[in-house]
């Protein structure tokens, strides 16, 4: 098996996020709209039905912003991934799980967690947004490492071995 070559791909700002936000409060409120004229609903079950429309959406403003990893470096060091603050320099990289969220091909939503020293999860998920265009050349080689298996050392042999 292959696997794929060290890389470091810099993450920026997920630029349509926050439009992606507006659009979907502004479908459930659609959809909230729909449920009342389709039920007829009045009164206090109507009320209900907007204050919790409101605070998911409230919520959901207030939370999604400090869940993005922006202004940074994601990178694959050809055993495992890290994470780099702009200012942080290699010897301050956080150890981390990486996951895909959403590929389209140019662009990748990927689930970031740090990892402790024994190589588990621990803290909250994050999201970063890494697009083709951030670094075109290295791009083929950054998809090629989020979709490579990480290696594992067999304890009778030593040999590095696929994870399944």
């Amino acid at each position: 098996m292959n696997i794929a070559p060290p890389v470091v791909y810099p993450v920026g700002r997920f630029a349509a996020g926050r439009i992606l936000l507006v659009a979907v409060c502004a479908l459930s409120a659609v959809g909230m709209v729909g449920w009342q004229i389709q039920t007829r609903v009045t009164g206090p079950t109507l009320c209900f039905g907007w204050l919790m429309w409101a605070t998911c959406a409230l919520s959901a403003a207030l939370w999604a912003p400090r869940q993005a990893l922006t202004l940074g470096r994601l990178g694959w060091s050809g055993d495992a991934w890290f994470w780099q603050a702009d200012a942080d320099t290699f010897d301050q990289a956080q150890a981390v799980a990486v996951s895909v969220g959403l590929d389209t091909g140019q662009g990748l939503l990927l689930w970031v967690q740090p990892l402790d020293a024994q190589g588990r999860a621990q803290g909250r998920r994050a999201s970063a947004w890494v697009q083709a265009g951030a670094m075109p050349s290295k791009w083929h080689g950054f998809r090629c490492a989020v979709y490579s298996r990480p290696k594992t050392v067999s304890l009778s042999g030593g040999r590095p071995q696929e994870r399944v």
